[in-house]
């Protein structure tokens, strides 16, 4: 019964502008290049899960995945919220992504689905998951492996 209590009194509204709030700290660390501040997003166990790349975890690893993406010229990125729904034990957000190279050009785009818990109070990042939109130009099948 106490469950069911907490559920009903839990206020999507707070935590749709807790998870846009965040966001906005994400994009100005990404724009700051703070892989550091990037990493206080998610939690102390999170994981990345994108295309093409083992699971990332822990705040560390995704710090320092995120400061590659910098170093490799992806220095701008934009979010876009679409939904959000959960509960005051998890929010599921999906949205959609764009990636903007120093150059001022498209890197990439995409969707995403991000799995949010709190942790010490705080909404983050519990399981970030991306898929870009822009296909592989090329697959080639050699000896039954698929090479991109």
């Amino acid at each position: 019964m106490e469950i069911e209590k907490a559920a009903s009194a839990f206020d999507i509204k707070q935590g749709e502008a807790a998870v846009k709030q965040s966001n906005q700290h994400f994009i100005k660390s990404y724009q700051a290049s703070d892989s550091e501040e990037i990493a206080q997003s998610f939690t102390k166990n999170a994981q990345l899960l994108c295309a093409n790349h083992a699971p990332i975890e822990g705040r560390q690893q995704i710090g320092h995945y995120f400061l590659e993406m910098i170093r490799q010229g992806s220095i701008n990125v934009k979010l876009n919220t679409i939904n959000i729904w959960g509960d005051s034990t998890i929010l599921v957000e999906e949205g959609k992504y764009l990636l903007m190279n120093k150059n001022g050009g498209q890197a990439d785009e995409g969707s995403y689905v991000a799995l949010w818990q709190q942790e010490s109070g705080n909404w983050k990042i519990y399981r970030d998951i991306w898929v870009s939109s822009i296909p592989k130009s090329v697959i080639k099948i050699d000896s039954a492996h698929i090479k991109y």
